[in-house]
Formats: C-alpha cells, structure tokens, sequence
C-alpha cells in the first residue's frame, strides 16, 4: 500500500527552501522543502498511498527521498558566484590544500622542536 518515489530537488532549493510537484497516484501535490535539505532526505506523505482493497478508507503513505540535482553546466559567471559562495561557506574547495599546508607546518614545528632540544611527551 505504500508508494516510495524519488525526487529531483534543485541547490538553490535545497539550500534556501521552496516548492518541488510531487506526482502520486492522485496527481500532483506542492510539497515546502525546508532549508538546508540534504540529498536522500526521505519525507513521508500520509495517505497519499495506494487504497486498501479491503477497506477503502484505509491507504497507504508515499515515501519520498528527496535529491538534490548539481548542475553539470554552469557559466563562467556561476562558476565565480559558486567560488565566493564557498569562500563564505567553509572553502571546500581549498580543504585539501589547507591540510596539506597545516601538516608541513606541524612537521616543521616538530622539527624545530627536536632541533632545539624541546620534546612533546
């Protein structure tokens, strides 16, 4: 009696909340994505499944996992954009090169350390 489906969601909406159609078997309905969903949320709609063969009043739910879409193309100018959204965000992009710099900082530090006769215990 349950109907699992899967949705595309785009960024912005995913990020920022919005509206997304969701087909069941009854039609469509407007479903609100809250902010900050993440790809394979799963969100449930009562009684929007298949009806009982037994009971009529009784149905199933529609599961729905959520998915959020990256765009594969994207202009010079959302390429910047999305740069300075992760400059504000964390610099995702510059994570690795961060580590690799924080570890040859520590190296060296630990090298000096040793070099002057200071051990870490």
């Amino acid at each position: 009696m349950n109907i699992f489906s899967t949705v595309p969601v785009s960024f912005a909406v995913a990020a920022l909340g919005g509206e997304v159609l969701i087909d069941t078997v009854d039609g469509r309905v407007v479903y609100d994505v809250k902010a900050g969903t993440q790809t394979d949320t799963r969100v449930r709609l009562r009684g929007k499944g298949v009806p009982s063969l037994r009971n009529k009043d009784v149905r199933g739910d529609h599961y729905v996992t959520l998915v959020v879409q990256v765009p594969d193309k994207l202009s010079n100018e959302a390429k910047e954009l999305l740069r300075q959204f992760d400059k504000e965000t964390g610099n995702s992009l510059e994570a690795v090169r961060n580590m690799e710099n924080n570890d040859l900082n520590e190296d060296k530090n630990k090298k000096e350390k040793k070099r002057k006769g200071i051990f870490n215990k």
